[in-house]
C-alpha cells in the first residue's frame, strides 16, 4: 500500500512548491524537494517539528496550523496533516507544508488543502485506471463498460457518462451505455451525430466544451435540451478506424483540466483495447463454427445445434429431424471446372437451402457437397419429409453461379430422433437414408429405417396407413379378459389396438407400434385407444350396477402406454379428459408400462407416473422378469401397483426352472404389496402351476381371446364366470 501511495503522490508532487511528505510509523518514506528544504534532515529521519505535526494528526485524524522551528530557516511553517486509511494497524501520515516569513496567520491553508485534495484525486484516478485495465484484460467488454460508467462520474464531478457508437448511416450516435441506465433502457436510444460525440469521432481526437451557450464548433441544442452545460468527448480507438466515443457531460459550466482529460483518454484507450480483444475472440469463435465457403454452420456447429434440439425435444416431447441434402454430380464439377467452381456452386446453394428452411431451423455444411438441416419441434416424420421435399423443390429453378444459370439436383435423407438419441446417431441414420435416395435417382427423399430395401418402404407404408387410420378413427380396439383364477371370475381387461389395412392387410402391434413411434404418431394412436377404451369400460361399469344377481365384482381397464406418451407434457391432461368424458372411475383404470420406461427415466416421465398415482390410477409393469424389469425396478420405483409375469416364463410351465422363477416373482410382489398377473396362459397345466405358485390372476388364450366390447358386455351380463371348458389356442 505504501509503495503505491508513494508512487501516486510522487507523480504529482515532486516539483510542487509546497512541501509534501509521507511518514509511516515514525519513518520518513517520501519527501519532495520543497519539503526537504523545510523539514527533512535525512532520507529516513524526521525532525522534532515534523514528529509533533504527525503526533497531532494521529490523535485527531487531521491537524492544520502554524508552527515555529527555531533550528531551521526563520519563519513559521503552515502545515496540514492527516492519517491515511490503509487498513487495520496502519500508521501512515500525509503532511503538506509551506514556509512564510511575514505572518503567523496560515494564509496558505486553503492552498495546502487544494494540494492535498489534488494528491488524493490523482491517487484515486490511478487506482481507477489500474482496476479498469485489469478488467479490460481479464473480463468482458460489457463488464468493463459498466465499470467505467460507474467509476468515472466522481472523477470528473460529472452527472453523466455515455459510451456511443455511430450508426451505419453516420447520421446518429447509438447510446450503448449510460450512467444509471440498463441495456434494456437504452435499446434504440440515439443522439444526433452533429453533437460533441460525433464531432470527436470526425476529428479523431479529444474535444472539450466549456459552455454549451458559447460553443460554435458543433451543435449543442440537444445537450441544452437536457440541461447539460459542459462536456468532454474522446474517441475510442478501433481498427482500422475509431470504434466509438467515451463522453462526459456536466450540468454546470466549467473547464476540464489537462490531467482529467488525460485520464479520459486513457480510459478510452483501455475500452478500445477491450473491444479489440473481444472482436478478435468473436472472429476466432466465428471462424471455428462457420464454414468458410458457404458461411453456414460447419460440422461442429451443426452437430451442436442438433444435440441442443434433441435436448429440448426430450423436455417438450416433440421430435427433432435432420434432413441430409446431397448434391448430384458435384465431384464432376470439381474435376471438370476446378475447385474454385465447386466452391462457387456450394456458396450459391447455401442461400437456397437457408431460404427453404423454416425460421428456427439450422442449416450446416457437413463436408464436401453434403448439407444438413436441423428441424426441431416436429410432431411427426411426415412433417420432416414435407420439409425435405420443399428443400429439394427449391432447386427446381436454376441457380446463378458466377453469373451463369446452373441446374442443380439433389437427394434427401431424413432421420427423426426422440428420447436419448444423439446428433451422431441421427446424422449416421440420415446418411444411410440419403444413400437409399440416391439409388432411386435425383429428387428422391428417403426416411431412415434400420432395415434395408423393401423393409424401409414397408415401414413407411405402414406409417402412412396408420396416419390415415388415426385421422379417420378407424383403429380397432379389442379386450383380453383377466380372471381371478382362484374363483374363476372376470376382474379386468387389457385394451389392445388392432389394425387391418385395406392395402397392407392385417398389421400386428409388433409392426405398427414401432412405425407409430418413429413417425411421431404414438401419442395420437394412444389417445384414440385410451378414449375408446374408457367409453367401453364405463358402459361395463354401468352394467355392474344394474341390479342383476350375478355380476363380477369389478371390471378394471388396463391400457398400454408408451414411454414417448409419458414424455408428452399434455399426457396427464389427456388422461383426465378421457376419464371425465367417459365418466369412468379412476380407481378402475390402470396403465401398463414396459421396461423401456426405465431407459427413459427422466423428470418428465417420473412426474407423469407420480401424477397418475396421485389420481388413484394403478400402474402395472409388463414383461416382469426379463431385461431391466426385475427386483431393482420395484425397489427403485415404489409407485408400482402390480407386475405381469412375462409370457416366456409361463410358456415354460410346468418346467421346474420356470416354476421357481414365478414363485420368486410372487414372493417379491407380495413383499411389496403388488398384484401379480400371469400372461400367455394356454394350457391347463400352466394354469394349475400358476395357482400352485400363488399367482391369483391370469390372462391368455386358455381363459379368453381378445374380443370386442360387445362380447365383454355379454360376459359381464353372464356374471363374468370363467367357462368350464376353454377354447384351445
Amino acid at each position: 500500500m505504501t509503495d503505491a501511495l508513494v508512487a501516486a503522490v510522487a507523480a504529482v508532487a515532486d516539483t510542487a512548491a509546497n512541501g509534501v511528505m509521507i511518514v509511516e510509523s515514525g519513518v520518513l518514506r517520501y519527501a519532495n524537494l520543497s519539503a526537504r528544504d523545510s523539514l527533512a534532515p535525512g532520507a529516513d529521519a524526521i525532525s522534532p517539528v515534523l514528529a509533533g505535526i504527525v503526533d497531532a494528526a494521529r490523535r485527531s485524524g487531521f491537524w492544520s496550523g502554524a508552527v515555529t522551528d527555531p533550528a531551521e530557516v526563520p519563519g513559521e511553517l503552515i502545515a496540514s496533516a492527516w492519517m491515511v486509511d490503509a487498513g487495520q494497524g496502519s500508521d501512515i501520515a500525509m503532511v503538506v507544508v509551506s514556509r512564510t516569513s511575514v505572518s503567523p496567520d496560515p494564509p496558505g491553508e486553503v492552498d495546502l488543502q487544494d494540494v492535498s485534495g489534488d494528491v488524493r484525486r490523482r491517487a484515486q484516478e490511478q487506482r481507477v485506471v489500474s482496476a479498469l485495465h485489469r478488467i479490460s484484460v481479464t473480463g468482458s467488454t460489457d463488464h468493463l463498460a459498466n465499470a467505467i460508467l460507474e467509476t468515472v462520474p466522481p472523477l470528473f464531478d460529472a452527472e453523466h457518462v455515455l459510451i456511443l457508437r455511430p450508426t451505419p448511416d453516420g447520421e446518429k450516435m447509438a447510446v450503448l451505455g449510460a450512467t444509471g441506465r440498463t441495456t434494456e433502457d437504452l435499446d434504440g436510444v440515439q443522439v444526433r451525430a452533429s453533437g460533441i460525440a460525433g464531432y470527436a469521432m470526425r476529428e479523431g481526437g479529444p474535444v472539450v466544451c466549456v459552455d454549451t451557450a458559447r460553443e460554435t464548433r458543433f451543435d449543442t441544442s440537444e445537450m441544452q435540451q437536457f440541461g447539460l452545460r459542459s462536456a468532454a468527448a474522446v474517441p475510442v480507438p478501433g481498427s482500422p478506424e475509431n470504434w466509438g466515443v467515451l463522453a462526459v457531460y456536466r450540468e454546470s459550466t466549467g473547464v476540464v483540466t489537462p490531467d482529467a482529460l488525460t485520464v479520459l483518454i486513457i480510459l478510452a484507450d483501455v475500452l478500445g483495447a477491450a473491444v479489440h480483444r473481444t472482436d478478435l475472440e468473436n472472429r476466432l469463435r466465428h471462424r471455428s463454427l462457420v464454414d468458410p465457403v458457404t458461411s453456414l454452420d460447419n460440422r461442429t456447429s451443426g452437430y451442436r445445434r442438433l444435440d441442443d434440439a434433441l435436448a429440448v425435444g426430450r423436455a417438450d416431447g416433440r421430435l427433432t429431424a435432420v434432413v441430409l441434402i446431397d448434391l448430384d454430380g458435384f465431384r464432376s464439377v470439381n474435376e471438370t471446372f476446378g475447385f474454385a467452381a465447386g466452391d462457387a456452386l456450394l456458396a450459391a446453394v447455401a442461400p437456397v437451402l437457408s431460404g427453404a428452411a423454416r425460421p428456427g431451423d439450422a442449416v450446416a455444411r457437413l463436408g464436401a457437397d453434403q448439407f444438413a438441416v436441423v428441424c426441431p419441434g416436429l410432431t411427426s416424420t411426415f412433417d420432416a419429409t414435407a420439409l425435405a421435399a420443399s428443400m429439394l423443390a427449391a432447386f427446381a429453378e436454376p441457380i446463378s453461379v458466377d453469373g451463369r444459370d446452373t441446374v442443380v439436383t439433389a437427394c434427401a435423407g431424413v432421420a427423426v430422433g426422440h428420447g436419448h438419441r444423439t446428433a451422431a446417431d441421427l446424422v449416421r441414420e440420415a446418411d444411410i437414408a440419403v444413400s437409399a435416395a440416391k439409388r432411386r435417382g435425383p429428387g428422391h427423399v428417403e426416411v431412415f429405417d434400420s432395415a434395408a430395401g423393401g423393409a424401409l418402404r414397408r415401414r413407411w407404408a405402414v406409417a402412412t396407413d396408420l396416419r390415415a387410420a388415426i385421422d379417420a378413427d378407424e383403429m380397432t380396439v379389442v379386450y383380453q379378459p383377466v380372471f381371478d383364477i382362484e374363483v374363476g371370475v372376470l376382474v379386468g381387461v387389457e385394451a389392445l389396438a388392432r389394425r387391418t389395412s385395406p392395402t397392407l392387410g392385417p398389421l400386428g402391434p409388433d409392426e405398427f407400434v414401432p412405425a407409430a413411434e418413429q413417425a411421431g404418431l404414438i401419442a395420437a394412436l394412444g389417445e384414440r385407444v385410451l378414449r375408446r377404451a374408457c367409453r367401453d369400460a364405463a358402459a361395463w361399469q354401468r352394467l355392474l350396477g344394474a341390479g342383476a344377481e350375478r355380476r363380477p365384482p369389478s371390471v378394471d381397464l388396463r391400457v398400454n402406454v408408451s414411454p414417448l406418451q409419458l414424455r408428452m407434457p399434455g399426457f396427464l391432461a389427456t388422461v383426465d379428459d378421457a376419464l371425465a368424458d367417459s365418466g369412468l372411475d379412476p380407481s378402475t383404470f390402470g396403465i401398463e408400462i414396459t421396461e423401456s420406461v426405465w431407459l427413459e427415466d427422466s423428470d418428465t416421465v417420473r412426474a407423469a407416473l407420480r401424477g397418475l398415482h396421485e389420481r388413484g390410477i394403478r400402474i402395472l409393469l409388463d414383461d416382469f422378469g426379463v431385461g431391466q424389469s426385475s427386483l431393482g425396478s420395484v425397489t427403485r420405483f415404489p409407485l408400482l401397483d402390480g407386475v405381469k409375469i412375462d409370457r416366456s416364463f409361463v410358456a415354460g410351465l410346468p418346467v421346474a426352472r420356470s416354476e421357481a422363477v414365478i414363485g420368486a416373482v410372487v414372493s417379491v410382489a407380495e413383499a411389496f404389496g403388488l398384484d401379480v398377473i400371469g400372461e400367455g396362459v394356454e394350457t391347463p397345466e400352466q394354469l394349475a402351476t400358476l395357482l400352485r405358485c400363488g399367482c391369483r390372476r391370469a390372462q391368455g388364450y386358455l381363459l379368453g381371446r381378445p374380443t370386442d366390447a360387445d362380447s365383454v358386455a355379454e360376459l359381464v351380463r353372464a356374471g363374468g364366470m370363467l367357462a368350464a371348458s376353454n377354447p384351445s389356442p
